[in-house]
């Protein structure tokens, strides 16, 4: 029963671990559009330009659509990561059940066989 019982922890735990992994993924794309959002941001205000540079229209609208994108992906990415963490908490109750489940089934196989003396 041990062994049975061994195996679906194993299974059951790297399953666990590739959903973590892929939720570690996601945390890491908040990171990076986090830090593109910063640089844009950082680059569109320079220190010490003159003040009288107005920036050209193609710039407002490449502006605008960076922003635009990086705040898009920021919600999305967000939204990914509720789904996935979800996910991951419906899976652990799942494992939780199924272990029951199958812990009661060894236990009823195995008084179901004949005792050998």
């Amino acid at each position: 029963m041990d062994k049975q019982l061994e195996f679906f922890d194993v299974v059951a735990n790297t399953q666990k671990q590739a959903f973590n992994d892929l939720l570690s993924a996601q945390y890491q794309r908040v990171q990076w559009i986090d830090g593109i959002s910063k640089t844009h941001a950082a680059i569109t205000s320079i220190p010490g330009l003159p003040e009288n540079v107005q920036p050209t229209a193609a710039l407002n609208q490449f502006n605008s659509w960076m922003s635009n994108l990086t705040s898009q992906s920021h919600n999305a990415t967000e939204e990914i990561l509720k789904a996935q963490e979800s996910w991951i908490s419906t899976y652990e109750k799942q494992l939780a059940v199924s272990r029951d489940i199958l812990t009661n089934f060894i236990t009823l196989g195995s008084a179901a066989l004949p005792k050998v003396a």
